[in-house]
């Protein structure tokens, strides 16, 4: 269970990235989340038996319940609670409406604006390393202080930064959204909250942007400066990812 868990995030994770920047349909986000998660590194039969029951609870989920991924997989997060309702209410194949009193959900009110914020978790003391990178591999036009780059993740910076390397940027965000450091809706928050300016305008990047960038730096593979943030992830993720 602890697996098809994992995937849920996954999966939320990359439909906020996809479905909800309008970079892909539904249908064909399902199609390639499916695909791009047929194999597996196991190497045992037990192993490869749990991916395989994992897969087709998400093949159920994404191609049969478009009911529980718009109710779940549009929201900014999903937490515990939520993953394991979608699980009961996929093996036992309920609706929403069938047994209301089992099952809450979340209520979007219509006209209602959910408060975004970045959410990010990493500590203070970690910073200077952030902003080494930053300025390493040239995010901004100038160099970004300590403090600048903790106001920025933190949602309070009072002057917006010109971006100078969106693809990195956005590849950065992502790496820290995938290892559930900051909301997963980390490009809508950044593009909602004008933190960082298009070059030569004084307009913010929007949601799109980031997501082509991000589309960009995934079909490169390899790109500029794209080993020294990695070098940072790594860690990043030994020290807070458990």
């Amino acid at each position: 269970m602890d697996y098809l868990r994992q995937l849920l995030l996954e999966a939320h994770r990359e439909y906020q990235n996809y479905v909800v920047t309008g970079v892909m349909t539904p249908r064909v986000f399902a199609m390639q989340f499916l695909d791009g998660h047929h194999y597996t590194d196991e190497k045992d039969a037990a192993g490869n038996n749990i991916h395989r029951k994992a897969m087709g609870a998400i093949g159920i989920l994404l191609q049969e319940r478009a009911d529980l991924v718009k109710r779940f997989f549009s929201e900014p997060s999903l937490d515990v609670s939520d993953i394991d309702k979608m699980i009961v209410l996929v093996y036992t194949e309920s609706h929403d409406d069938e047994n209301p009193d089992h099952v809450t959900f979340k209520t979007t009110y219509i006209g209602q604006v959910p408060e975004l914020k970045l959410s990010c978790v990493i500590r203070a003391e970690d910073m200077p390393l952030l902003a080494d990178c930053a300025n390493g591999a040239g995010f901004f036009q100038r160099k970004v202080t300590v403090q600048e780059m903790n106001d920025l993740m933190s949602g309070t910076l009072d002057m917006p930064l010109v971006a100078g390397n969106l693809m990195c940027i956005s590849y950065f965000f992502d790496c820290l959204s995938a290892m559930n450091l900051i909301n997963h809706r980390w490009q809508t928050v950044l593009g909602r909250s004008g933190s960082i300016l298009l070059q030569g305008k004084n307009k913010p990047q929007s949601r799109s942007n980031y997501s082509s960038a991000l589309s960009r730096a995934r079909s490169n593979g390899i790109f500029t400066h794209k080993d020294d943030i990695d070098i940072l992830m790594k860690h990043i993720r030994e020290k807070y990812v458990q």
